[in-house]
């Protein structure tokens, strides 16, 4: 397959919004998240596409000393195909040649099939948080050291 990695553009929004909300239960981002993440990181929002199809994305931007993964999601259809690894792989490359030494992000405890894809991409679970989802759901703070 040849995927191609891009920076999100506007028109992109209604098919991010179509795999966000399939992937995710009562803690999808709504459209007005996604439009402020792109005005606010506008270079670290990422789009990956098979011909004329979005089929996933990534938002990934520096905090302070590490990189923050704020979201990532792949249309169902398409995955286990190494989207996700090409994604998250593009985004700390592209931070670990600008100095940053770490990446942080958080998973819900209960997502064992992301738990499982950030470990074997070299995340570690640091701590858990109480309570940190909308559903009052926990969620795990996993590290990467870069």
């Amino acid at each position: 397959m040849n995927i191609k990695l891009r920076n999100f553009q506007f028109p992109d929004l209604n098919s991010i919004v179509k795999i966000e909300n399939a992937s995710f239960s009562v803690d999808a981002y709504p459209k007005k998240r996604f439009e402020k993440l792109w005005r606010l990181h506008s270079k670290d929002f990422i789009v990956a596409k098979l011909r004329d199809k979005i089929i996933g994305y990534i938002i990934a931007y520096p905090k302070r000393y590490f990189i923050d993964f704020d979201s990532l999601a792949i249309d169902k259809k398409y995955r286990k195909l190494g989207i996700g690894r090409k994604l998250v792989n593009f985004m700390l490359n592209r931070f670990k040649k600008k100095g940053l030494k770490r990446a942080l992000l958080e998973v819900k405890t209960t997502n064992k099939t992301a738990i499982a894809f950030y470990q074997k991409l070299g995340f570690k679970i640091k701590k858990t948080l109480k309570g940190y989802y909308r559903d009052k759901a926990n969620a795990y703070q996993m590290e990467k050291i870069l």
